[in-house]
């Protein structure tokens, strides 16, 4: 693990990254899924509301870990997740929503970005790889839920272009972090996602996907589409981090659906 440290506040696990932290400019985090109140396949600090988890112990668990970060629940923004492209823009109209229930929930988005203080967005995964971004010239951030369909659809690209028309982003000076996530060690994909990476990533269909001997499968590599996405558009290497964190082979730390595992972790961005 590289550029995203370790840290843990009243029973809470959760993670930041080295080179956003000191910019000074936000707070922000990656939970652990220990510390919360949720029984048995959500114990215990699921955060999604879209899950079968009682509500009353996803808000308890929002309130746990927006408060170690000083936050609370009216910082929040969220959306519900469809493994699509889709980017939204945040603004103070929209604070609050998706914090308490699903009913004023952003819709159909796996990005959002603002350039506004005080509105924390959040996401959540088991799996799917988070990619936060800092502009620390014209303060803006963002936050990208990947999982293979948003991968192969360039949600990442799509962000950042979405930056660059909104705020004037630069990519050459724009800080990223891809979080834990499942690491190429355990995600196993058949025929339909072989070809969709083969299509989205031409020529680096060797650097992505790796046999393990099972036929019409490859494992492939999440974290790595994500970052050649990235260079592509112009960040620098030592502008990236990369958490390297599976969160497969860390169960004891993180949900993973693949493992069978009902709860979510969430990202976490505001500026300050």
């Amino acid at each position: 693990m590289s550029g995203f440290n370790r840290q843990i506040n009243n029973g809470i696990i959760y993670f930041t990254i080295s080179s956003f932290t000191e910019t000074g400019l936000v707070v922000h985090g990656f939970s652990g899924r220990q510390g919360g109140v949720s029984p048995d396949r959500f114990a215990s600090l699921n955060l999604s509301i879209h899950t079968e988890d009682k509500l009353k112990n996803v808000l308890e668990n929002r309130t746990r870990f927006v408060k170690v970060l000083g936050l609370s629940l009216d910082n929040l923004v969220g959306a519900h997740q469809i493994h699509g492209d889709r980017v939204f823009k945040v603004t103070a109209s929209d604070q609050g929503r998706g914090s308490r229930d699903g009913c004023n929930v952003i819709p159909d988005t796996d990005a959002l970005m603002t350039d506004e203080k005080g509105l924390a967005l959040i996401a959540f995964f088991a799996d799917c790889v988070p990619v936060f971004f800092l502009d620390p010239e014209h303060k803006a951030i963002a936050l990208a839920h990947a999982g293979w369909k948003g991968t192969v659809a360039k949600i990442v690209t799509k962000t950042v272009q979405a930056m660059q028309e909104a705020y004037g982003t630069d990519p050459a000076r724009l800080l990223a972090a891809v979080g834990p996530s499942i690491g190429p060690c355990h995600y196993e994909v058949d025929d339909l996602v072989i070809n969709k990476v083969k299509e989205a990533f031409p020529g680096y269909e060797n650097e992505l996907l790796s046999c393990q001997g099972n036929p019409g499968h490859a494992n492939f590599n999440l974290w790595q589409a994500n970052v050649i996405q990235l260079k592509m558009l112009g960040i620098p290497e030592e502008n990236i981090t990369v958490a390297g964190l599976c969160t497969y082979c860390e169960q004891g730390l993180f949900f993973s659906h693949r493992a069978g595992m009902a709860g979510r972790q969430a990202a976490l961005l505001m500026l300050k």
